[in-house]
Order: structure tokens, then C-alpha cells, then sequence
């Protein structure tokens, strides 16, 4: 049985209840996330140390509001849930990406993953989209990447999903003279930047693709990425 512990842990390791104080949480959460894998944990007797790095690891990836990930972790979280590398991503944060997978599908954990990119839209000429499309700066996702992915969707072709690192977004509005408008033909979702070349990938990973047909105003779309979604077992 799972107990906390009251005693001095070695060095840089930290009790149960002293991980609750530093988390914000229980003590009883604590040990449920050592259980489920979330986080790690170190068997002495009947009581269980935590390594004082998962802790500030675990910290860190999580924001103050305690639901959405770290961009970092949510790209990294939709990457394993495709079979994908995640190059950026160090030994420990890939281990506690698996670890969510581990309990959760994507569909799951949806609204944590909202912070992948911030959407902006924007209108471009028509006879630009073509091109736009094919802006190596730019990682396809929704109705745009359907097509490469064989979702066996119809149309998109008279727009733009994609995904740009917010440092690219300027040149991109230039070469390719975007203004903001609510009558948008590209759609961009923002992405805070991140340690890792961009594009990481020409078109964003599958559970990302479904995630942004989910919020396609096309019933279509919706379904089809739900369903992709609902494919997706933990890993």
C-alpha cells in the first residue's frame, strides 16, 4: 500500500508530503500520480522518495492554471502520439510525455493541448494561396494537410491551415502580403518558439491535424478528426 513518509529523504530527493507542499496538491494526488507513472517514484521500505529534478521538471512543463501543457510538452505529447522523434525534447521530458499517453488518449487530454499554437487569421489573394501553401516556413495541419495524410477529405483548396513559429510569422505576412480579416482564407496557428529546427516536419503530426479539424466549422472535418482521435489508444 502507498503511505507517505515522514522522514529525511537522501539528497536530492524529497518525501511525499514535501512534493505535495512544492506541486500544490495532496497527498494522496501525489501518490496517485507515482501509481499511474506520471511521476516517479523511489520504493524505501514502505514509503516512497521523489527525485527532486521530476519534481522541478514537473513544474515546469505545467502552467499556473494547472490544465493546459507547456508548448513544448504538448508538441512533444502530439509527436509519441504519431510514433514521431521529438529531437527537442531532453530524456526526462519525453519519459513524462509517455507517462500521459500512458493514462490518457489525445482526445482526453484535448483542452491541456490547447496551447500548441495560437490561432490568427488572415486573408491572402487568391491567386497567392498556391504559393502560400507551399512556404517551406509553414507546417500544414487541418483541411490543408488532409490531403497529403489521405483523410479522404474533399476541398481546402481555396485556403490555408498551417502552423508558423511565431519569429517566422513577420516574414511570412510580408512575402506573402496577409492582412488580419475575419473573413479569413489562412488560417495560422502561432506557435511560442521552441528549441527545435523549424519546420519539424513539412505537415504537422496526424494527432495534431485531428485535433484542428475538430475546431474546422465543416461537420466533415469534425468528424473525420474525431475519428482519427478516437483511433488513438495510449501508448
Amino acid at each position: 500500500m502507498l503511505v507517505a513518509e515522514t522522514f529525511n529523504p537522501a539528497p536530492g530527493f524529497s518525501t511525499t508530503s514535501e512534493t505535495a507542499r512544492r506541486l500544490g496538491v495532496t497527498v494522496g494526488r501525489v501518490l496517485r500520480l507515482i501509481s499511474s507513472g506520471e511521476l516517479p517514484g523511489v520504493r524505501v521500505g514502505n514509503r516512497w522518495m521523489i527525485p527532486d529534478d521530476a519534481i522541478d521538471l514537473r513544474l515546469a512543463v505545467r502552467p499556473s492554471d494547472g490544465r493546459r501543457y507547456a508548448p513544448s510538452m504538448a508538441w512533444g505529447i502530439l509527436f509519441l502520439a504519431t510514433g514521431l522523434d521529438t529531437p527537442w525534447m531532453t530524456r526526462q521530458e519525453r519519459w513524462l510525455a509517455r507517462g500521459f499517453l500512458g493514462s490518457s488518449t489525445v482526445l482526453d487530454i484535448r483542452a491541456r493541448l490547447a496551447s500548441r499554437g495560437e490561432l490568427r487569421r488572415f486573408r491572402a489573394h487568391p491567386g497567392l494561396i498556391a504559393a502560400l501553401r507551399s512556404d517551406p516556413l509553414l507546417m500544414l495541419t487541418g483541411m490543408t494537410a488532409s490531403a497529403e495524410l489521405h483523410l479522404g477529405l474533399i476541398g481546402g483548396g481555396d485556403r490555408v491551415d498551417a502552423y508558423i513559429d511565431e519569429a517566422n510569422l513577420p516574414a511570412l505576412i510580408a512575402r506573402h502580403h496577409l492582412r488580419p480579416s475575419h473573413d479569413a482564407n489562412v488560417n495560422l496557428r502561432v506557435i511560442p518558439s521552441i528549441d527545435w529546427t523549424w519546420p519539424p516536419a513539412s505537415v504537422a503530426p496526424l494527432a495534431a491535424v485531428a485535433l484542428d479539424l475538430l475546431d474546422d466549422p465543416e461537420p466533415r472535418a469534425q468528424q473525420v478528426g474525431a475519428q482519427v482521435l478516437a483511433g488513438m489508444a495510449p501508448a
